[in-house]
C-alpha cells in the first residue's frame, strides 16, 4: 500500500519546521518495514492545500494518514473535509494527542474515516495491511451510521523491537535546526494534573535498552550528525539506566551535543548523574518547578518541592551546563502574591533562561476538571485549543483569588523576566540593559518583534547550510 502521511501547519506552537517529528518517524518507518511505500506532507514547510493536493495527485497514495496536537487541532480539520471534498473515496485516518484526547468527537466534526487513539503504530500498520477493521484494536471507526470504538492494544513492552525513527522522509536539509530528536522512553509515572502524555503513551514507564539508544546516536553521528534532543517525558525516571546510556556514550568517543529541552525532573537527578551527562555532552537542561508555592504544587500532584529545584539547579550550574527553569501562571490555588514570589524565586535561581507558560486545562486532564470545579472558563475549549496557547497573555480562566486582569498582568511581567534574561545574555549586562529599556517600548514589541523573529529564522537557516 501506498500511504502519505501529513503533518498539519499548526501541529503545537511551530511556525517553522524545527526538526523532523518523532511520532511521524517512527510510524514510517514501521510501515516501510511491512513493505509499504511512505511519502510526507510537512504543511510546517509547505502549508498550501495546493501542494498537499499536488502530492496527492503524483503519488497517488491508497490511505491519507495525519498526526494533530490540541493546540490547533481545527487547521487539521479544514486539511481532512478538503482531502475528502476532493477525494471523497480517499481513506483518511488520524492520530496523535488530541486523537487519544477526544476519540469520536472527530467522527462526529469531520468526514474522517478512522481515528487512531493511543499508541498508533501496531493500529496505523494493521489499517493499511487490510485487516478487517472490528478486528484490530486502537480503532475508532463507522459503521452503519453508529460511531465503533475498539479496545486498546496493550502497550507496546519492548521499545528495541520498534525500528529507530524514519527521519530521512523529512526535509532534512530544510530544518531550522540540524538537531535529531531521541525519543528513549514511552510513559510517565508522575501524576501532574495538567499533562496529556498519560492519555496517550500512559502511566507504565518503558524503555530502549542504553545499547539501543547508543545505536541510533551512532547512526545519525556518522552521517554529520552531533546533536539531538531527547524528548522524553521522564528520561531519568530510571538513574542507574540514564547513567548507562552516558557511559557508552563516553567509552564510543562520539563528542556529542545534548539537550534536554523537554525537561528533567529535578527529584530525579544527582551530582553524579549530571556529571556525567556533562561528560558526555549535554549543554542544557530545562526544568519544570510550575510553582513555588507547595500548596500549588500539592494541587499539580507534582511530588515536586522548590528545595529539591534549587539543588538541582546549583549542581547543574557548578558543571557548566545551561540551565533552564519553567514556570506557570495560572496554578491552582495560585493568587497575585503566588505569582510575584514565583518571579521573586526566578529571579533568585540566576538561570540562563526562563519560561513563563498560561496554564492550558486540555479536556481529559485532571486540570480540565478541576477549573470546572474551582474555576471559570473565560473561553470554551473550541476557542482556546485554536486561538489562544501557552504562549499567549490571554488566560483560559479565572478563579475568585487570581482574576483574568492579574493574570494577564503577571504573564506580562514574565515575559519580561524572560526577555531581560535573554538580552544579558546574549549581549551582556550593560548592552543588555540598554536593550531591554528598547524592548520595554509598546512601538518596539508592537513593530520590532516580528522582524526580530524572521531575522532569527533567516540566521538559523543558514546556520544549518554552513554546517
Amino acid at each position: 500500500m501506498k500511504v502519505l502521511l501529513v503533518i498539519p501547519p499548526n501541529i503545537g506552537r511551530y511556525v517553522v519546521a524545527t526538526i523532523p517529528h518523532a511520532g511521524i518517524g517512527y510510524l514510517s518507518a514501521i510501515l516501510k518495514r511491512d513493505g509499504h511505500k511512505v511519502e510526507l506532507v510537512d504543511m510546517r514547510m509547505h502549508a498550501s492545500n495546493n501542494h498537499l493536493f499536488s502530492k496527492i495527485e503524483k503519488f497517488k497514495p491508497d490511505m491519507v494518514g495525519m498526526t494533530t496536537a490540541a493546540i490547533g487541532y481545527k487547521m487539521a480539520y479544514e486539511i481532512i473535509d478538503a482531502i475528502k471534498s476532493r477525494y471523497p473515496k480517499m481513506p483518511v485516518a488520524i492520530g496523535g494527542s488530541y486523537a487519544s484526547t477526544v476519540h469520536s468527537r472527530i467522527l462526529e466534526d469531520t468526514m474522517i474515516n478512522y481515528v487512531v487513539y493511543g499508541e498508533g503504530e501496531r493500529t496505523f500498520l494493521e489499517l493499511a495491511n487490510g485487516k478487517e477493521i472490528s478486528q484490530i484494536n486502537g480503532i475508532i471507526y463507522r459503521r452503519n451510521g453508529d460511531i465503533m470504538m475498539n479496545p486498546p492494544y496493550p502497550l507496546e513492552q519492548d521499545l528495541d523491537k520498534l525500528p529507530f525513527p524514519d527521519y530521512d522522509i523529512f526535509e532534512l536539509d530544510k530544518m531550522l535546526e540540524k538537531r535529531i530528536p531521541i525519543v528513549s522512553t514511552r510513559g510517565c509515572p508522575n501524576r501532574c494534573t495538567f499533562c496529556s502524555i498519560q492519555l496517550v503513551m500512559g502511566h507504565p514507564f518503558r524503555t530502549r535498552s542504553p545499547e539501543n539508544v547508543l545505536e541510533e546516536l551512532k547512526y545519525w553521528h556518522n552521517r554529520g550528525y552531533n546533536t539531538f534532543e531527547f524528548s522524553d517525558d521522564n528520561f531519568t525516571f530510571n538513574m542507574p539506566r540514564a547513567e548507562k546510556i552516558c557511559d557508552l556514550i563516553i567509552d564510543s568517543g562520539m563528542k556529542l551535543k545534548l539537550i534536554f529541552g523537554n525537561g528533567l525532573r529535578a527529584d530525579r537527578v544527582n551530582k553524579n548523574l549530571l556529571k556525567k551527562l556533562k561528560k558526555a555532552g549535554t549543554f542544557w537542561i530545562a526544568y519544570s518547578l510550575e510553582s513555588a508555592d507547595p500548596h500549588s504544587l500539592e494541587l499539580l500532584k507534582k511530588d515536586l518541592t522548590l528545595e529539591q529545584l534549587k539543588e538541582s539547579v546549583k549542581d547543574t550550574k557548578e558543571l557548566g551546563i545551561k540551565t533552564q527553569v519553567n514556570f506557570i501562571v495560572g496554578n491552582p490555588g495560585e493568587t497575585w502574591e503566588g505569582f510575584e514570589n514565583d518571579l521573586k524565586v526566578a529571579e533568585e535561581l540566576d538561570v540562563d533562561q526562563l519560561r513563563f507558560y498560561n496554564m492550558i486545562p486540555y479536556p481529559g486532564t485532571e486540570m480540565f476538571e478541576w477549573v470546572k470545579q474551582n474555576g471559570r472558563f473565560l473561553h470554551q475549549p473550541e476557542d482556546f485549543l485554536n486561538n489562544l496557547n501557552y504562549w499567549g497573555e490571554e488566560p483560559v480562566f479565572e478563579t475568585d483569588e487570581f482574576t483574568r486582569e492579574e493574570r494577564i498582568e503577571a504573564y506580562r511581567m514574565g515575559q519580561q523576566k524572560i526577555m531581560q534574561l535573554f538580552l544579558r545574555r546574549h549581549f551582556g549586562r550593560f548592552l543588555g540593559n540598554i536593550g531591554f529599556q528598547l524592548w520595554k517600548r509598546p512601538f518596539v514589541q508592537k513593530h520590532g518583534m516580528n522582524m526580530a523573529t524572521n531575522m532569527w529564522i533567516a540566521l538559523k537557516r543558514l546556520r544549518v547550510r554552513q554546517a
